[in-house]
Order: structure tokens, then C-alpha cells, then sequence
């Protein structure tokens, strides 16, 4: 097969610009040689906080994490490349040289690591959604006109999504199958404390402030949920200042069901 075809299908270009795929694995590449993102953000030509959006991105899309940063942020904390994250940028690099030689690499994958041509799809996937989440199906209860579907998010945390019954269809949902979750920012709602809060919302998801940037009308609040995957929220300055969110803090993000939405391949 020509190197050309193997480009276009590999590159995902828009008119004039590198594939966001290639960007993030040369990321990942740049984390796996320095041990740190602040030396592969500065490595690659970006800043901190947007190599770390793009690895959080990553890890939000994969079944475990690419990438595992341990404490220091800015200042110098260190970063590995998992397993997973070593055989993503393996899979990426090997369909670039050769497609053939990752019909052999998908043919002969290890059991420990995710399917490489699932990672490839999570990555090169786009949305709006600022929270995007590969998820396995756990559970479908059928109502009479909708569903709750239950996703695995974390090892010890799990999603609920509210769709119609025709839906479950039109997507073939069903227990065992790999899904896609998506919640916008905006639709997500933070309140602090030790236990979880009396709310109607059928998400109810802890987490402890990774990071908080603040606008002038609004804050975004990103929260470390575990198992390397992190959510981010959209909430007014004021409601940011009174709630005291703050890097390190507890917080639980809130949302209802019928506020995911699911893809599949």
C-alpha cells in the first residue's frame, strides 16, 4: 500500500495544519524522553497548560491512563508513560511507516494493553464536549420510552446516561460494548463537603481540584476523579471564590443523566 494512503488515513489534517493525532503522540514521546511535562510542553513548543489539556484529554479517551504525573505541576513534578500510553505511541508510529505492520501489531497484541486501533480511534476523535470519556458498558435498564445506561468510568466509579429506547437501538447499546461518554463543562455543577449531596442528579462523581483558571466572569475547575482520568467544570468566579475551589481541595462534580451523551464507532 502507498505511503500516501497510509498518510491520509493516519493524519486527520486539517487545511494547512499537523493532525491533532500526531501532536499529542509527539507529546507523549516528549514526556516518555524528559520524565516531565513542563520539559516536554517546553520541548514541543507549548505551553504547560496546554500539554497538560492534551494529556488530560488522552487519558479521559483511554481505558487507563497514557500518562501518570506525580506531584510538582510547574514547578518541576515528574511524568511516566504507561504501558498503555508506550503502546499507543507504538501503534501510532508503526501505521505511519507501514500498515501492514499493524495489521501484524493488532494481530498479536498484548492482553495487558488496550486494543491499539480503539486508542487510535479515542484519539483522533473531536467534539465540542470538553469531557470525553471511553467507557465499557455495564448495565442497560429498558423503561418504556427511555434507558439508563451505566458506564464504567473509573475502577471505582460509574457513569449514568438517560437516552431513548430507540436510540439503544439505532447505536446497538448493550452490556459488554465500548462507548464513548461526552458531558459539557457548562452542565456540570460542583459542591464541596465529605459526603455526597442530596441532589437529583444522578451523577454524582468525587474528585479533588487538579486545577483552577480563572476568566473574568467564569472559573474552570478540572478535577482529578482517579484512575488518571480528570473532569472539568464551567462555574461563575463568585460561585468559585464561595465554594473556597482551590488545587487540592475536595469537591464533587454534579450532573444529570439525561446531560451525557454517547457515541460509538
Amino acid at each position: 500500500m502507498a505511503d500516501a494512503k497510509v498518510e491520509a488515513v493516519l493524519a486527520l489534517r486539517g487545511a494547512g495544519r499537523s493532525s491533532v493525532g500526531g501532536e499529542r503522540i509527539a507529546l507523549l514521546e516528549a514526556v516518555e524522553s524528559e520524565g516531565s511535562i513542563t520539559r516536554a510542553a517546553r520541548k514541543v513548543g507549548l505551553s504547560y497548560k496546554a500539554a497538560w489539556d492534551a494529556l488530560s484529554a488522552i487519558n479521559n479517551l483511554l481505558p487507563r491512563p497514557a500518562v501518570v504525573a506525580q506531584t510538582g505541576g510547574r514547578r518541576g513534578g515528574g511524568a511516566t508513560v504507561t504501558p498503555d500510553g508506550r503502546a499507543l505511541i507504538a501503534a501510532f508510529r508503526l501505521l505511519e511507516e507501514r500498515l501492514s505492520r499493524v495489521a501484524a501489531l493488532l494481530g498479536g497484541a498484548d492482553a495487558g494493553t488496550a486494543d491499539p486501533l480503539t486508542l487510535l480511534w479515542s484519539l483522533g476523535m473531536k467534539t465540542s464536549a470538553r469531557n470525553a470519556y471511553r467507557c465499557t458498558i455495564l448495565d442497560v435498564r429498558i423503561g418504556s420510552v427511555d434507558a439508563e445506561v451505566v458506564l464504567g468510568l473509573t475502577g471505582t466509579t460509574t457513569l449514568s446516561a438517560v437516552i431513548t429506547v430507540e436510540s439503544v437501538r439505532d447505536l446497538d447499546i448493550r452490556v459488554g460494548r465500548e462507548a464513548t461518554a461526552l458531558i459539557k463543562a457548562p452542565f456540570v455543577l460542583l459542591a464541596t463537603g465529605e459526603t455526597p449531596p442530596r441532589v437529583s442528579a444522578r451523577n454524582r462523581i468525587p474528585g479533588i481540584v487538579a486545577t483552577r483558571e480563572d476568566g473574568s466572569v467564569n472559573s474552570e475547575i478540572v478535577l482529578d476523579i482517579g484512575g488518571g482520568k480528570t473532569l472539568a467544570a464551567i462555574v461563575t468566579r463568585d460561585s468559585a471564590d464561595a465554594l473556597d475551589l482551590r488545587p487540592g481541595s475536595s469537591a464533587w462534580a454534579l450532573f444529570q443523566s439525561s446531560h451525557v451523551i454517547l457515541a460509538v464507532d
